[in-house]
């Protein structure tokens, strides 16, 4: 599917990445407005563009729309898609999702997102009964309304369910659980794979985990439960936290964390990642875990000071946002770098 991307030039890379995730082939790329129109977002004449174009059949603005965006954009671009960050994220999270509890979340994600918009609709198109943004017609739009609330009500109750389920299970189980996290394209999986000798998947492309992996290891005698994560993203909506909150907890009820952070990154970003990494852990209720911060991709960087200069950095920072850090190990999963290090700290976690 042909599409246009509006992007800032800060999250470009990010953006591309996640459309092309999605399945999108991107035409062109336009910067977000410094100031976004009112109506639409996007600047008036670049509407008026797009019109134009019969070959592109979405358009993708890596940001947080309001309803009244989405409304205007679908009654100019008529039979064009539109996407936010939002619908994106879930669009990538469907494809991959597997469990049960990942398909709930996206689709209550998905249903609170679309149901103010519905409401507005309703409001304009009760007056002008011009066709909706979501393909209802002014009288298709009320009842579709109270479709969307009904299910939202069932679904919360279904994923009430698996959450006690879950906490029950947490309870029964004999063995410490160290769960990975960190940043999507970090390389939690390479290393999930590398400890536990699965073959799990791993590719270039964000979000190949939506649902968490979970491999029982023994290490010197000892059995530890390893979980893989679903990754983070620089400005994770609210929406997306919420939705995956029964998949991310996964870190709130394990008794250790691995926090991976990709050591190729500029020092800047590196820290940014860092920070934003332990903000979501804060909004999951998690701190007092031990944690070992896991520098992974040292194989990227180009010289050994340039490591060692990061670890420094980032014990630095960690050490003063989140206690216990026990330590900062840069390592590269895919070269098997450091990674027996990794397993005796690994071991000293419990």
């Amino acid at each position: 599917m042909k599409a246009i991307l509006f992007t800032a030039e800060e999250y470009k890379d990010e953006a591309l990445s996640l459309a092309e995730t999605a399945f999108y082939e991107i035409t062109k790329i336009y910067k977000i407005p410094k100031k976004p129109n009112p109506n639409f977002y996007i600047q008036k004449d670049k509407v008026e563009e797009i019109k134009k174009l019969n070959d592109i059949d979405a358009i993708i603005i890596f940001d947080l729309l309001k309803s009244r965006h989405f409304i205007n954009l679908n009654k100019e671009l008529l039979g064009k898609k539109i996407l936010d960050k939002v619908i994106l994220l879930l669009e990538i999270f469907a494809l991959h999702a597997g469990s049960k509890e990942a398909k709930l979340q996206i689709e209550l994600a998905k249903l609170k997102y679309e149901l103010p918009i519905l409401k507005d609709m309703y409001k304009k198109t009760k007056i002008t009964e011009q066709q909706g943004p979501l393909g209802a017609g002014v009288y298709g739009v009320e009842s579709t309304i109270r479709l969307y609330q009904r299910r939202i009500v069932k679904i919360r109750k279904e994923l009430e369910e698996i959450k006690k389920a879950k906490e029950d299970q947490v309870r029964r189980v004999n063995f410490n659980s160290i769960a990975i996290v960190g940043y999507t394209n970090a390389g939690k999986t390479t290393i999930f794979n590398y400890l536990t000798g699965l073959n799990q998947k791993v590719d270039s492309s964000m979000f190949t985990t939506t649902s968490p992996k979970r491999y029982a290891i023994p290490i010197d005698g000892k059995k530890i439960m390893l979980v893989d994560t679903v990754g983070f993203i620089r400005g994770i909506p609210p929406q997306i936290i919420e939705a995956f909150f029964v998949t991310l907890s996964e870190a709130k009820y394990a008794n250790a964390l691995l926090l991976v952070l990709d050591s190729s990154l500029s020092s800047t970003l590196l820290i940014e990642m860092l920070q934003s990494s332990l903000e979501i852990l804060r909004e999951l209720g998690i701190s007092g875990k031990p944690m070992i911060i896991v520098l992974n991709k040292i194989d990227k960087n180009n010289e050994e000071k340039e490591v060692e200069e990061k670890v420094s950095l980032v014990k630095e920072l960690a050490n003063s946002l989140y206690t216990p850090i026990i330590d900062v190990i840069p390592v590269s999963a895919l070269k098997g770098i450091n990674m027996n290090i990794l397993r005796d700290k690994i071991l000293a976690l419990i």
